[in-house]
């Protein structure tokens, strides 16, 4: 992960920035300054591509599914803080914006080599401060799936599943997942 530039002052000068940006360059924002992010592992984007159809398939009506790049911001002060989770689920009217201003239904982070710290760590606490409800890490390597759900200011585990055990949810979304089916074959 690379820091760029200063702290942006506000949402306005990030998006002057990130409009002049190449498109293949995708940044989060943390504590007011741009971070990118090296490119996912084919076995990431594995797991994030079956987790999507998963998720679609199950999605209660009114509700999408995207995949990253996809900004959420989590606030605008003290310090600009956007986030670009794996997968959202959201309310439909708020896929009409550019960004997401508000918390989603799910929120789905694919753990990569390095990234626990970042996603089991510092997004569950950012989220819970943002609000979100439900939050998934996926390992693909182990494989496992970790459900977070909101108990009081913070995200508390809810629910795992290794391997080939069934993962079954009915909050908030109706799904049967194991993680396996999320993993690349061995050999």
């Amino acid at each position: 992960m690379q820091i760029l530039m200063e702290p942006f002052a506000s949402l306005d000068a990030y998006l002057a920035w990130v409009d002049q940006r190449p498109d293949e360059e995708h940044y989060e924002v943390v504590d007011g300054f741009a971070v990118m992010s090296p490119s996912p592992s084919m076995r990431h984007q594995r797991a994030v591509s079956r987790l999507l159809v998963a998720l679609v398939h199950a999605a209660p009506d009114g509700f999408d599914v995207l995949p990253a790049p996809l900004d959420w911001v989590l606030w605008e002060a003290p310090r600009l803080q956007i986030r670009e989770p794996d997968l959202l689920v959201i309310a439909r009217e708020d896929a009409q914006g550019p960004r997401l201003t508000r918390p989603p239904l799910l929120a789905v982070e694919v753990l990569s080599p390095g990234s626990f710290e970042r996603d089991a760590v510092a997004k569950r606490r950012e989220y819970a401060k943002a609000g979100l409800d439900h939050y998934w890490i996926v390992d693909p390597d182990m494989p496992q799936i970790a459900v977070y759900r909101r108990s009081g200011d913070s995200l508390d585990l809810a629910a795992h599943a290794t391997g080939t055990t069934e993962l079954v949810l009915n909050e908030p979304i109706n799904i049967r997942l194991r993680p396996s089916d999320l993993a690349l074959p061995e050999g």
